[in-house]
């Protein structure tokens, strides 16, 4: 059961409009498909320990036709098969950009993603991350589950 501390939403509304639009402008017309931004978005959920987000996350990587063998191996991507190269270098970018202690410098990562993804794509990869991580603090600070 999920209970709430305090309802951001309602309490100071224009800052989660604000937040909202960004997560909004992402999904108006993307460059990275779905099933990877979900995949990312779940990642950074569990690197997070936000199982709010990482609950509604997963459910979207299955709506959108994501094999769940791919979540199941997600803590350990690093060593598993079945992950492409370009959700490889995805996830070596959202661990760099969401851990402090990242083993990659910024600058590797960045060269692993030119490899897969066009400018565009990588600045909007960075977004979605970036997005994910303030959602994620969000829920974790709303959020209790029981």
């Amino acid at each position: 059961m999920v209970m709430t501390r305090f309802a951001f939403h309602e309490i100071t509304p224009k800052l989660f409009q604000a937040q909202l639009a960004v997560a909004t402008a992402l999904g108006a017309a993307p460059l990275i498909e779905p099933v990877l931004r979900d995949l990312i978005e779940c990642r950074v959920s569990q690197i997070n320990g936000c199982a709010y987000c990482l609950r509604m996350h997963s459910d979207s990587f299955a709506k959108h036709g994501g094999d769940p063998i791919k979540l199941t191996m997600l803590p350990v991507w690093q060593s598993a098969d079945g992950f492409s190269a370009a959700e490889r270098a995805a996830l070596v970018w959202a661990e760099c950009l969401t851990r402090a202690e990242c083993q990659v410098t910024i600058s590797k990562c960045h060269r692993m993603l030119l490899d897969h993804f066009e400018e565009a794509e990588i600045s909007e990869l960075t977004c979605i991350i970036a997005t994910m991580n303030a959602w994620n603090r969000l829920g974790i600070a709303q959020h209790e589950f029981a």
